[in-house]
């Protein structure tokens, strides 16, 4: 969930899909063995991608648009993939499955403080080609950081629940969240992230040619997270509504904005202290306070 693919925790992990645990502990003092590794919680997996493809884009495929290659991950200490292998049925798409999981990268995975081999199911799902505007709109340039405005909304009617909340990032770096349900952090919280931090974010936006994308990706299912994404840049806006957008055409790099937005801004990032609402992390809790005003002085 191209740049960083930080990848949903809202029941969709890796293109849609929730990890399968696999493997029990085998470490060994020889790191160049092959090892199953320590089983790996799906929340956990998803939290350490900091990059790589999931997707294949075919505009015919025996197998059908929406499938998926399925593949037992073993990630190394060092966040790197030990080995992939395809567990499902032969597919026409599982020799480039492989080679997309070999180029993922993790944050190492700790137990008791040391890095450790893991292993987990992971997938590639099968999706059409990518659609955009046949007019090209360029991406304006960044001239005022003052009036730079980034913006991610997530809703949904997922069973089990999706994460609702808003986040907006302005471009003196500072953060504000405001979270409704099934989220650690609920109502209102006010952060702040280094310039760094906004400068790739607005990078990431730039190299997904965010302002030549269609106003929607959506496609309609009953049971789906959505998500609204948005960049105010040199006095101009795009937003971007996506619902398993990549399903009907989506450029990947859609979902790494979407996700490097979380992983680089949002309240895990500099909300450490605050406290957390267990009732608001497991329901719908609808807050009484203000909107986010439009900027924060």
């Amino acid at each position: 969930m191209p740049g960083l693919a930080t990848i949903l925790t809202t029941g969709m992990v890796l293109v849609g899909t929730s990890f399968t645990l696999l493997a029990q502990t085998q470490m060994g003092t020889n790191h160049s063995q092959s090892t199953d590794g320590v089983e790996v919680p799906p929340s956990e997996v998803a939290e350490h991608l900091i990059a790589g493809h999931q997707l294949i884009h075919s505009a015919t495929s025996s197998d059908g648009v929406g499938s998926y290659v399925w593949l037992k991950i073993v990630a190394t200490p060092s966040g790197t993939v030990l080995s992939a292998t395809p567990v499902s049925e032969a597919s026409e798409f599982s020799e480039r499955a492989t080679s997309l999981a070999m180029r993922w990268q993790f944050r190492p995975f700790l137990r008791s403080g040391s890095p450790v081999y893991a292993g987990f199911l992971s997938s590639v799902l099968i999706v059409p080609p990518e659609r955009r505007p046949r007019e090209r709109t360029p991406f304006p340039e960044t001239k005022d950081w003052d009036t730079l405005q980034m913006t991610l909304e997530r809703a949904g009617a997922c069973i089990g629940g999706c994460p609702v909340y808003r986040l907006i990032v302005f471009g003196n770096g500072k953060v504000a969240y405001e979270g409704h349900g099934f989220v650690e952090y609920c109502g209102e919280h006010r952060g702040h992230i280094p310039q760094e931090s906004v400068r790739k974010l607005v990078d990431l936006f730039r190299q997904a040619d965010f302002f030549n994308l269609f106003d929607q990706y959506v496609f309609h299912a009953a049971d789906e997270n959505s998500f609204t994404t948005s960049i105010t840049l040199g006095g101009k806006t795009k937003s971007v509504d996506d619902s398993r957008g990549e399903l009907v055409g989506m450029p990947e790099a859609v979902s790494d904005v979407e996700n490097s937005i979380d992983q680089l801004a949002g309240p895990k990032v500099w909300a450490k202290d605050s406290d957390t609402n267990l009732e608001c992390k497991q329901a719908f809790v609808p807050t009484t306070t203000s909107r986010i005003p439009a900027k924060i002085q």
